[in-house]
């Protein structure tokens, strides 16, 4: 039968293959194609049997798919629960930056600017995978993540449904998020970790020698 692009449908998932991340929902004879980027909410991994609300779009090799994908019967993540963790994790970053004595508006300005061009980036980027044109770097958005702008790669990756299930780029997210944590704590303790580091790394034997 034929499918219109744009309308909004829902039909049941008959095959999903956890590991790839993507598998098939069924409407009268035809298969569409789903990929766990294009759910529009983040939810549990789908399972044959789930019922999905989406639009029918295409792909950039102008393929029907699925997108702006839903699932009808799990729960998504709230967006209360996402800034809830996401306040946890700028705490120490931001008592951090209370405690050098710049100017709060400054820092929060900036921080806002930075943030709203990662999210810019992330967003971009997607468009293009969809459209199968060039992509943006890593490189460019890990930079943008390590000067500052890692919250809005976080609310990215969730909101936008992009770079959330590369296991690859998430090691190095992550690792930048906890580099914050550990900077802004060694701060606050007047360097003592770093300065611990640097006292060891002078009394080693070899840089004695």
């Amino acid at each position: 039968m034929p499918i219109k692009v744009s309308s909004t449908l829902i039909a049941v998932v008959v095959e999903w293959d956890q590991q790839k991340g993507y598998g098939f929902l069924q409407i009268g004879t035809e298969r569409i194609f789903l990929h766990r980027r294009d759910f529009s909410a983040r939810h549990r991994t789908p399972v044959a049997g789930d019922t999905v609300q989406f639009s029918i779009g295409q792909d950039f090799k102008g393929r029907v798919c699925a997108q702006n994908a839903l699932l009808v019967n799990g729960r998504s993540t709230s967006i209360a629960v996402y800034l809830l963790v996401l306040t946890g994790l700028l705490i120490l970053p931001a008592i951090a930056a209370f405690k050098t004595g710049a100017s709060l508006t400054v820092l929060a300005g900036g921080a806002l600017a930075l943030n709203a061009l990662t999210y810019w980036a992330y967003t971009v980027d997607k468009r293009r995978a969809q459209t199968g044109r060039w992509r943006l770097p890593e490189i460019y958005l890990h930079l943008l993540e390590l000067s500052g702008g890692w919250p809005g790669a976080w609310l990215a990756q969730r909101w936008l449904r992009h770079k959330c299930s590369k296991g690859s780029y998430l090691v190095v997210f992550w690792s930048i998020v906890l580099a914050w944590q550990f900077v802004a704590v060694d701060f606050l303790q007047n360097w003592r970790f770093s300065r611990a580091a640097l006292h060891w790394i002078e009394q080693s034997p070899k840089h004695r020698g």
